[in-house]
Formats: structure tokens, sequence, C-alpha cells
């Protein structure tokens, strides 16, 4: 009998929540018959799993209708028991897999935190030549270092953005579902959505100069230029991907768990890994002329193209907050978020993290820190 999946119910109180008040806010369920979490302690909920099954995490308003959004999920200690962690197919929706190997032993213990919002999905892109580029729900802002002051784009985007590529010198691109939209002038703030996407887009890189890159699953296509408004899909990825950098003019970086993989030449059409990252990825920047940036928890490493394929990554000062989202590039740093707080590093060598101005938007974002637990033998 295979394994039951698994469904953890996160229950918010949207109508009372706050910073001082965010265990007494939450309460995690799941459909395996275990006790659901106290009121006050979701931080002592354990969900007992076993091997092999598929995690769901949907979280839902206590009170009717709000709005309830799953910003992300992170390991945060104990055994490895999880992986692929991902948004699903709905707003309030994670997922993830169990483990399979023979690493996981009964009674194995992995903490984890979730961050819930209430405002909408949350990310960033651009580069420390041109500056950032934020968006929160429908709304997108951007920031020039030479004034260091946040631009909020006065015409919304079409529809609640799922994730954002691009840069301040062409302009942003978005995507929600298989829609996709790009705006390549700030002063006419005018949105333009192309032809829709040949599957359900689980992440975006590219920009407006050479098109846009999406990926679902291990599917990968690109649009080259955007004017072109068609999608080529290139050859299937070697694992399901977690995550996507990179541009059309040198080609794309993708990675799932610890592996890294690139495709610097579509009409080669082939995929050829780096050297195992030192740690699970969580996220990833950069492209193929100076190589990519990775972060997990707080930690950052880069590896730079002249060490293709069998060179060593290296780690710089990690950031002072655990990270959300990271963009930039090798060339002149990176860009990474949590919540408000934003802040930059153009010179490795510095170890300086640089502040930036706090992102404009009201995140309405709260963290809380379940348990997962592989179940004993109930013989």
């Amino acid at each position: 009998m295979s394994a039951k999946d698994v469904i953890i119910t996160v229950t918010v109180d949207t109508e009372k929540i706050n910073k001082s008040n965010v265990n007494e806010t939450i309460v995690f369920t799941d459909n395996l018959s275990d006790p659901l979490s106290f009121v006050g302690h979701p931080d002592k909920f354990v969900s007992f799993i076993e091997k092999g099954q598929t995690l769901v995490w949907q979280a839902v308003a206590k009170n009717g209708d709000a709005p309830v959004y799953i910003q992300n999920v992170k390991q945060d200690g104990g055994s490895k028991i999880i992986e692929h962690i991902k948004r699903g197919a709905g707003t309030n929706l994670y997922t993830a897999q169990i483990r399979c190997d023979d690493s996981i032993k009964e009674g194995d213990e992995e903490s984890y935190n979730m961050t819930i919002g209430l405002t909408g999905y949350e990310g960033i892109a651009g580069d420390n030549q041109n500056g950032p580029v934020v968006f929160l729900g429908n709304k997108v802002a951007y920031m020039s270092y030479n004034t260091m002051v946040w631009q909020i784009i006065g015409r919304d985007a079409p529809f609640d953005i799922d994730g954002i590529a691009g840069n301040n010198q062409f302009g942003p691109i978005i995507y929600s579902g298989n829609t996709v939209a790009y705006m390549d002038n700030y002063g006419t703030q005018q949105w333009t959505i192309v032809a829709n996407a040949p599957f359900d887009i689980e992440g975006i890189t590219g920009d407006n100069h050479s098109g846009p890159i999406i990926y679902s699953g291990n599917k990968v296509a690109y649009m080259n230029p955007v004017a072109n408004n068609t999608w080529v899909q290139i050859t299937e990825a070697p694992f399901e991907i977690d995550g996507i950098a990179g541009d059309n003019r040198l080609g794309v970086i993708i990675y799932s768990g610890s592996r890294v993989a690139y495709m610097q030449k579509y009409a080669d059409n082939k995929w050829t890994e780096l050297t195992m990252a030192p740690f699970e990825i969580e996220g990833i920047a950069g492209d193929n002329e100076s190589g990519p940036i990775i972060y997990a928890g707080s930690q950052v490493s880069y590896m730079t193209r002249d060490l293709y394929p069998n060179g060593s990554w290296s780690s710089i000062e990690p950031a002072p907050f655990l990270i959300e989202g990271i963009t930039g590039n090798n060339r002149q740093g990176c860009i990474v978020f949590y919540g408000s707080e934003a802040k930059y590093m153009n010179k490795y060598a510095s170890g300086i993290w640089h502040d930036l101005a706090a992102i404009p938007f009201d995140t309405s974002t709260f963290t809380v820190d379940p348990k997962l637990q592989i179940r004993k033998s109930r013989n």
C-alpha cells in the first residue's frame, strides 16, 4: 500500500493577526489523524509523515474568503527530510517531496519555517548596475542607485504577479499561471501581454532585450526576442527544476537541490552540470557570462564562468537575515531581500552588505516554525 499524501492545513485568523500575536492566530492541522496544533503553539505542531509521500501545505482564512498566500517554506534544522519545496497550483499552496533514500530513518525530525502573507507574493529582479525592481501582489516598484528612492509604477500589473525577471534598463517581465507580460518603458507605463506560455509557469528569467525564459517541472521554453511572440521549447532538463537564472544571450542556468546545470547555446540543445553546490539551494541568480549566484538561509555562494564545469564554489559574507529572494550577477554583485528589508553587495571581496531603503509595500507577512517527523513503526 502506497503512503498517503499529506495535506497540512494552515488556518489563519486574518482579521486578528498582527506581529505580536502570530502564534495565537495560526493553527495547523493535517489529514493523518494526528493532533492539531494548540492555539498559541504552532511551533510545537508535528506532522508524522512517511518516506516517499507528497507533502501539500494549504493556507486558508479562518473567517471567510480573505486571501492567504504562502510566501515560502524553508528547511530550518534537523534531518534533511524534504526536498523539491515549491509553490503549488494555487496562491495558498506549497508542495514538497519526502525523501525516500536510506539516509532517512524512523523518528528523524526536521523543523521548517513558513512565511504567510496577506497582500500577495513578493519578489525581486534587476542588478547593481541599474538597480533592483520589486513586486508585491500586482504592484511594481524600481530603484536607481543615483537617487536611492523607490518609484512605484502607477499602473498596476494586469494580474497578481507570481514572479518577476528583467532589469531597469529594459524593464520588468512578470507572469501568473501561463500568462506573461512586460513593460519596456517606465514613462508610458504600458503592460503588454504576450502569447500564452505552453505550460503553467513555475519560474522566469531573462530580460526585455533578448526575451524571457520560463520553466515548469523539467520543461524550459524561451521567447527571443519578445517581439516574435512565439515560445520555443528546448530539450528537457536532466532533473525537476527548482529555480532558473540566465538570459537568451548566453543561455540558461537551472538548479534542483544542490545540482546546477546550464545550457549556453540553444543550438547545441545540451545541458551540462556544474560541481555540486555546497548546500541545498533555495534560490539562484546570475548568468553564463559571470556565473551563477545561489543562496540558502543566509548563505550566499557563487561560481565564476572561468571555473565551468569542474570548478569550486566560493562563499561570501552571509546576509544579515534569512534570504527570501536574490538577483544580480557576479560582475556587479547581488541584491537580496527579506520582507521589506533589502541589501546589496557590489564587491564580494569587501564582504559588506549595504542597506537599501525599505521596500515600499506593506508586506503583511508572518512566520511560524512547525516540524515534520518520520513516523515510527506502529507495530
